[in-house]
């Protein structure tokens, strides 16, 4: 099989799933896909809608640094759903001084058809592939993703013991 083109990775596998990931990612996929959203909310709106709905509870300044907008934007964006009923605000648990937003009941409905589109997507992205195809893909994504899981704990430990340095001298110097 070929690379993709102009791909650096001697990886196939790295090249396809880099190329996937940059689609689905991108803002031109994600704003047509979300227009199929039959709310009235703009392309930041139902990324939050999502997140929250995905991850829970989060912290505005969070939120901001996922969607890589600024801090005025995102509570721009949060006051918007706010009113509107979809998000409440509280104080964060492991921290008085910091706000935590999560969905409330409407906004889970609401958020409920952000993930009906993403099932309807995946159904037409493999309309032509067996069951027995998507199970095995499935599984395969769910080996690749547990394994990038231990790959990131195994980096992140490595992190932490390592030593810090300052101007090329370690930190014992």
């Amino acid at each position: 099989m070929t690379q993709p083109h102009g791909s650096l990775f001697d990886s196939e596998l790295l090249s396809n799933l880099s190329e996937l990931i940059t689609r689905l990612n991108s803002y031109r996929f994600q704003a047509a896909h979300a227009s199929r959203l039959s709310n009235e909310f703009d392309f930041t709106s139902n990324r939050v809608l999502y997140l929250l709905g995905t991850e829970g509870a989060s912290r505005p300044s969070v939120l901001a640094a996922q969607l890589t907008t600024g801090r005025s934007n995102i509570s721009k964006v949060l006051k918007r759903l706010e009113s509107d009923g979809l998000i409440v605000s509280s104080v964060d648990p492991a921290d008085s001084r910091a706000t935590l937003v999560s969905l409330s009941e409407k906004g889970v409905a609401f958020s409920h058809e952000v993930f009906t589109i993403g099932d309807d997507m995946m159904g037409e992205l493999t309309a032509d592939w067996s069951a027995a195809e998507s199970e095995q893909f499935s599984a395969l994504l769910a080996r690749l993703n547990a394994a990038a899981a231990a790959y990131e704990s195994r980096l992140s430990t490595a992190m932490k013991v390592k030593p810090r340095t300052r101007r090329g001298n370690t930190a014992h110097d």
